[in-house]
């Protein structure tokens, strides 16, 4: 125990000396290290900076100070400085945890530069091949150990230094740059701005110019010759001949006064290093046109106003010259009276100053410093007293009413003068006197008579006429409604009117006289108000002295009422219900628009106001009762009450359309917020997860929805609403229950199932496909190319044919949103053909009878069906025997090939119809007998000649004679062809006829039937047995 207590109290001691050590030391002092170490830097060179606290000590946090500015960091700040990084940096430590802190550190001045720009200095930016140009590179106002690059057309070019000199070739033309890169440091500047040299051709291009330019000038006028280089190269020599003569050695040559002598050829010869080229132009030199000066008047004496022209001409063209005009040796200069139309000089007003001795002189409009010599004087008289012309006026007034006469009298001393009168400067009429003997409004205006002989005309002083209507009376009162007993003052006011005017009143069309119960004094009319008052009241006026009458006044309406007012309550807003929280108005007013009432509402019987107007700021279930407005007056009072109802504001309801939550992308997605009540009455706000969703180019707002017309995933979300009274828009209801929307990032396939399928499908097979979509209310559309077929999950073409083959899709729909199918393709192979045929015998001939062959000719065994007029036979063979009969021989037989495997069945062969076929048949038999008779005989007679003469040598036998009456396949050798195959030599004789017969029979026997030009050979079918 004693132990424990001596440890105890060595550690207290311990911790003692530390925190007395900790607490007295001084702190150690923080060192800034900057590494480089410059005097400024460029931006975007790298700065490193180590702040370095000599203690023993561990744990501590660093703090980098910039002017006033300072931020916890480690021991080690790096920066790429740009100049906002300019400033005196400084760092300190301490240690977390204890109250430790190093003293500030050193400070470092960080100086921070822009990049210097380079630019191109150089005088030089055309040449010509051969000629050394230089450029230097210049950076300005930074010093430093820079390396030079250049670049000719963006590309860099091996030259070095910060001059380049160029010994000029056509391949020097282009766009040059500089930049410069600063030794023992990473920085380039940019690159200096362009500088263009252009490589000429061979020869400089003169270029001579000549002011003044035109090709010819006037005696007097100062030329300057310029002769310059198009290149704005240096150092050449200029050398100015006349003639070939030899006048100035500069680069300009001036005549300061040209003469005649002037007149020739000037060429600018310039020259460099024995190089001479030359540029000539003409001057021709001419004197200067003569002026004639002419006086244009038609009176001998002007007057002061009238209108003087004088006219200068020159002997050439006019429209290259203006002119200059001298009073008494000095120049006229335009003002308010004097103009210089063209070549004249014309005073609009004449005046006694005017007078005096004219001249013009010439100024050529390209060259003014052209003139020519004055012309020769002309004497200008202008007398300086001017007649005007005097109005009179007969019964004149300041104002005439319409229908008044108006007469005016124009008179000018002296002979000769013309009088025209105007209305607002318009001529009225051409006479000394103007009468208007009914004045109307159209005549009020300003009149002026005008005096005038020649061009010369002097107008009067104007005098303005003012016509207008007999001011219309107007009735003035406060009253438009009364009550018996009270008394009604009506004034009858003529505005702006003098006192001169007698007034009358009407009730009516009834004249109202002065009584004791109406009153008139002057202007005014008091009623001592009756029932019987409740009339329209009018008055009139007559001017004193003049037979002016105004019309009666407007009709002023007197309403006479009961003994009560009517109170009127108007509600705002108006509609029967208010929703909690809305401010209420109700307004109070009497209908007969009198006045002096006072006002007092009540709630309930409760006073709560006494103004025409009690408001309800925001009105609660508690404001929903009976309010009273009570109007008093002079001791008479009047109420009216109107019932207030106050409701709570409706609950919205939000669904989905369709019913499903689950959507795919693109898909379309309605929305709908129901309210209880009256929706035209109510627009909508919407919210997707608390925010609330505005219009865009996929959602938008009709009626009571939120539509997306193409949903994204990112539309998903919890979305509520609410409604806002669209007439009192600052009602709104709370917002609704949630509802959840998912959305898929993507779409599953259309799945198309197939049943009993072939790669190749054969005429009159079944196909049948199945349509298939993940989820609910889909509809499905099958098309074949572009075209629709039929809307169903299932797609079944009962008997294919070749028109069928094609591109098969399925679209699987769901409202607006459409998924297609892959493309499926159905190829359809014909069936093979059955062809029916007739095979006739002699025996078929000979009774009528029909041997039908049906063939179906691709390789393989078939049995075969049978049709008569549509109706199946029963028989399965490929030959049908048919007996001929008035049924049969009208009926139309068909076949078709059957087999175990696909194909399983052909096509239906083409229709055979007998027709006249047997009654052919038989016409065909007696023909045929006539001509076997025929040819017997014929064979008789050539034995019978062969026996008669004599032999001759055998030559080769001819062509078999011969038909037969059956099908080729059953023919046999005639009795006949075996003879004539052994017949002698003498019957060669008979060899044309023979073939003369032969012919005529396969003429008739062509295709095994008699032609029938009548009978179609479609109608024929299938009697193609006959052929030989």
């Amino acid at each position: 125990m004693e132990r424990l207590k001596i440890f105890l109290l060595t550690v207290a001691v311990s911790v003692h000396q530390v925190t007395s050590q900790d607490s007295t030391d001084d702190p150690p002092t923080a060192k800034l290290t900057v590494n480089p170490e410059r005097t400024y830097f460029f931006a975007g060179e790298k700065v490193n900076m180590q702040c370095e606290i000599d203690s023993d000590s561990s744990g501590w946090t660093f703090y980098w100070t910039r002017d006033t500015w300072t931020s916890e960091n480690n021991s080690a700040l790096s920066i790429t400085v740009k100049p906002t990084d300019s400033g005196e940096y400084s760092c300190s430590g301490k240690i977390s945890g204890r109250q430790v802190a190093s003293l500030q550190s050193n400070t470092f001045q960080l100086n921070v530069r822009e990049l210097p720009q380079p630019r191109i200095q150089s005088d030089w930016t055309e040449a010509f091949p051969g000629e050394q140009v230089s450029l230097q590179c210049v950076i300005e106002g930074v010093s430093g150990n820079w390396n030079y690059l250049w670049f000719k057309d963006s590309k860099k070019t091996k030259m070095k230094g910060n001059n380049l000199t160029l010994s000029v070739e056509s391949s020097h033309s282009g766009v040059y740059e500089c930049q410069a890169e600063l030794q023992d440091r990473k920085v380039t500047t940019p690159k200096s701005a362009e500088h263009s040299l252009t490589v000429h051709g061979s020869n400089p291009t003169l270029l001579l110019k000549r002011e003044p330019s035109d090709s010819e000038i006037y005696t007097g006028e100062k030329v300057t010759f310029t002769c310059d280089i198009q290149e704005k190269t240096s150092q050449w020599e200029y050398l100015w001949k006349k003639d070939s003569t030899q006048i100035n050695r500069a680069r300009t040559y001036i005549i300061p006064s040209a003469d005649l002598s002037h007149d020739g050829t000037y060429t600018c010869e310039v020259k460099r290093r024995g190089a001479t080229f030359s540029e000539s132009r003409k001057l021709i030199v001419k004197e200067r046109p003569q002026l004639e000066l002419s006086i244009e008047s038609q009176w001998n004496i002007l007057y002061a106003t009238e209108k003087v022209t004088l006219k200068c001409s020159i002997n050439e063209d006019s429209n290259k010259w203006g002119y200059e005009w001298f009073r008494n040796g000095a120049q006229v200069h335009k003002n308010e009276d004097i103009s210089f139309p063209a070549n004249t000089l014309s005073i609009s007003s004449a005046k006694a100053g005017h007078s005096g001795q004219y001249t013009c002189r010439g100024q050529y409009l390209m060259r003014p410093s052209v003139t020519t010599t004055q012309t020769q004087a002309v004497q200008l008289q202008i007398n300086d007293d001017t007649p005007k012309p005097t109005i009179t006026k007969d019964k004149w007034f300041k104002f005439f009413y319409t229908e008044e006469q108006v007469q005016l009298y124009c008179y000018m001393p002296g002979e000769g003068w013309e009088y025209n009168w105007y209305k607002d400067s318009k001529l009225r009429i051409t006479n000394s006197k103007l009468t208007i003997d009914s004045a109307s409004l159209t005549d009020t205006g300003v009149y002026h008579c005008k005096a005038k002989r020649g061009d010369f005309s002097v107008d009067s002083e104007t005098l303005r006429v003012q016509v207008q209507k007999p001011p219309e009376p107007k009735i003035q009162s406060n009253y438009t409604e009364a009550f018996p007993g009270e008394k009604v003052p009506l004034l009858c006011v003529i505005q702006n009117a003098s006192k001169n005017w007698n007034y009358l009143w009407f009730k009516g069309s009834d004249k109202i006289g002065s009584s004791s119960e109406t009153d008139i004094n002057g202007n005014t009319l008091t009623l001592s108000i009756q029932s019987s008052y409740n009339r329209a009241y009018e008055c009139q006026a007559e001017l004193q002295g003049r037979k002016v009458r105004t019309v009666k006044s407007t009709p002023h309406l007197l309403t006479v009422h009961g003994s009560q007012p009517t109170l009127l309550l108007e509600q705002d807003p108006s509609d029967s219900d208010t929703y909690t929280g809305e401010q209420v108005n109700l307004k109070c007013s009497i209908k007969e628009k009198t006045s002096q009432w006072e006002y007092l509402w009540k709630k309930d019987s409760a006073q709560v106001n006494s103004n025409p107007i009690y408001t309800i700021s925001s009105a609660d279930l508690s404001h929903d009762g009976t309010y009273t407005c009570e109007v008093r007056r002079k001791g008479f009072t009047s109420k009216q009450s109107k019932k207030v109802t106050i409701k709570e504001r409706p609950q919205p309801k939000l669904s989905l359309e369709p019913r499903w939550n689950l959507f795919y992308p693109t898909e379309k997605v309605t929305l709908k917020c129901s309210i209880d009540e009256d929706s035209n009455k109510w627009g909508y706000q919407w919210f997707r997860n608390g925010t609330q969703v505005h219009k865009n180019e996929d959602i938008s707002f009709p009626a009571n929805t939120l539509s997306i017309s193409s949903a994204k995933a990112s539309h998903s979300g919890k979305y509520t609403c609410r409604g806002k009274h669209l007439k009192r828009t600052s009602v709104t209801t709370t917002q609704t229950q949630a509802v959840e929307l998912q959305i898929k990032d993507t779409t599953p396939n259309v799945i198309i199932t197939k049943h009993k399928w072939f790669e190749l499908f054969y005429t009159e097979e079944q196909v049948q496909l199945h349509c298939n979509m993940p989820g609910d209310g889909w509809k499905y559309h099958w098309h074949k190319g572009s075209n629709h077929l039929t809307t169903n999950p299932e797609f079944t073409i009962d008997s294919v044919s070749l028109d069928d083959t094609g591109d098969y899709h399925c679209k699987a729909q769901r409202g607006d949103f459409s998924v297609v199918s892959e493309t499926l393709k159905v190829q359809v192979k014909a069936c093979p053909p059955a062809f029916l045929s007739l095979e006739t015998e002699l025996s078929d001939i000979m009774t009528g009878d029909m041997t039908l062959r049906c063939n179906v000719s691709d390789g393989r065994q078939w049995n075969y069906t049978w049709y008569m007029n549509g109706q199946q036979l029963n028989e399965s063979s490929s030959v049908l025997k048919v007996t001929g009969n008035e049924e049969t021989i009208k009926s139309e037989f068909k076949c078709k090939g059957i087999h175990t495997e696909r194909p399983l069945y052909s096509a239906l062969s083409d229709g055979f119809t007998a027709n006249n076929i047997i009654f052919k048949r038989k016409i065909l038999l007696a023909i045929s007998g006539c001509l076997v008779c025929s040819i017997v005989i014929l064979i008789i007679g050539c034995i019978v000649l062969k026996i008669t003469r004599k032999p001759e040598v055998k030559e080769t036998a001819p062509e078999d004679l011969f038909f037969s009456m059956t099908d080729s396949k059953n023919q046999t050798v005639s009795p006949m062809k075996e003879y004539l195959d052994n017949r002698p030599k003498e019957l060669e004789e008979c060899q044309e006829k023979e073939e003369l017969i032969t012919d005529r029979v396969s003429a008739v026997h062509e295709d095994g039937v008699i032609k029938d030009e009548a009978t179609p050979a479609s109608e024929v079918n299938g009697l193609t047995s006959f052929k030989g």
